[in-house]
């Protein structure tokens, strides 16, 4: 005899409205509430079949971490918290999270069959390190996906990223309001598309305030820690000509500026100021803490689970592009001139 529910809702003494909410696949339920719901309404016989129940309670999302250079998409506190805002989400609209990685260095037609047979609802793509022609080994998958940290505007897809432009606009603005007329760039040397529009920022500041865009004050950096610290010292050791202050692609390479200046006794901010970008936990470990440009880094994780639930229920089937915007967070790294 089956269960209807109303019945199931006063045995778990839970409203009718929850139970509802759970068995019609809505938003907004705990993943421990719903596991309850649909295992109690399976045991009890409820009216929509097993069959209907274990697919609600089996439905999944991939992460797929595609990693090129090794250098950008790493285990740093920025992904971790990224993941986390996904599998937040994930959780709360009872989709399971698995984790997988791609990798440009292994065989991609193999990576892809793979990906093929995991049978998910929708794949959330990490394209940080990707090129368009990257994303063209995707185009076969059969399922909705969405692109993570990246936007190609070759393909006709939806993207969540971040408003790199703005923000390292923003952040150069800053030091120029803070009197600076010379500011350099600490260059990532990895050429991901998140660096380029940070650079398109860095440069359309200086040009909105009629500042030379040719200057000598511009130093590519590899954007790992060692490797970023190592090459500052080679630069150092070459006596180059120095500007007031610096904008960093990201929190490695300027937290790595911050420790070569010191290895020779040039003072932040006091003769040279710095400002990074993505509000990295390190930020408030240097010595002086870093000023940089605050991203958002769970909320970008959830929306774009959002949005592929949204591509899933074919709610919305326009392509839309997604941009989170950045906040200053003002510490003691810059010096008013």
């Amino acid at each position: 005899m089956s269960i209807s529910a109303k019945e199931l809702a006063e045995i778990l003494n839970l409203s009718p409205a929850t139970v509802s909410m759970v068995l019609n696949n809505k938003p907004g339920i705990s993943e421990k509430t719903r596991k309850i719901v649909l295992d109690t309404a399976a045991d009890r016989g409820y009216q929509s079949s097993k069959k209907q129940l274990q697919k609600s309670i089996n439905r999944t999302i991939q992460f797929v971490i595609y990693k090129k250079y090794g250098t950008v998409v790493t285990d740093t506190p920025f992904f971790s918290q990224v993941t986390e805002g996904i599998n937040y989400q994930c959780a709360g609209n009872g989709y399971h999270l698995q984790i997988t990685y791609f990798y440009d260095n292994q065989d991609k037609n193999e990576q892809i069959e793979e990906l093929k047979k995991s049978n998910c609802d929708g794949i959330l793509l990490l394209g940080t390190e990707m090129t368009v022609n990257d994303l063209n080994l995707f185009q076969s998958l059969k399922v909705p996906y969405v692109i993570l940290d990246s936007y190609f505007d070759d393909i006709n897809c939806d993207s969540v990223l971040i408003n790199n432009v703005q923000g390292a606009y923003l952040a150069t603005e800053y030091l120029i309001a803070k009197g600076h007329r010379e500011i350099g760039y600490l260059r990532s040397n990895t050429r991901i598309s998140n660096f380029a529009e940070r650079e398109d920022g860095y440069y359309k500041s200086l040009r909105h305030n009629n500042i030379p865009t040719s200057h000598p004050y511009v130093v590519n950096i590899t954007p790992t820690t060692e490797q970023a610290y190592t090459d500052l010292i080679e630069y150092l050791n070459g006596s180059p000509a120095f500007p007031t202050a610096y904008f960093a692609d990201n929190d490695i390479i300027a937290a790595a500026a911050i420790r070569a200046f010191k290895e020779f006794h040039i003072k932040v901010p006091e003769q040279i100021s710095i400002i990074g970008f993505d509000d990295m936990p390190i930020c408030q470990f240097t010595d002086p803490t870093l000023t940089t440009m605050y991203v958002p880094k769970q909320r970008l994780g959830a929306l774009a689970v959002d949005r592929l639930l949204n591509r899933i229920d074919e709610t919305n089937t326009d392509n839309i592009k997604i941009e989170l915007a950045v906040l200053l967070i003002e510490r003691n790294s810059v010096k008013a001139m």
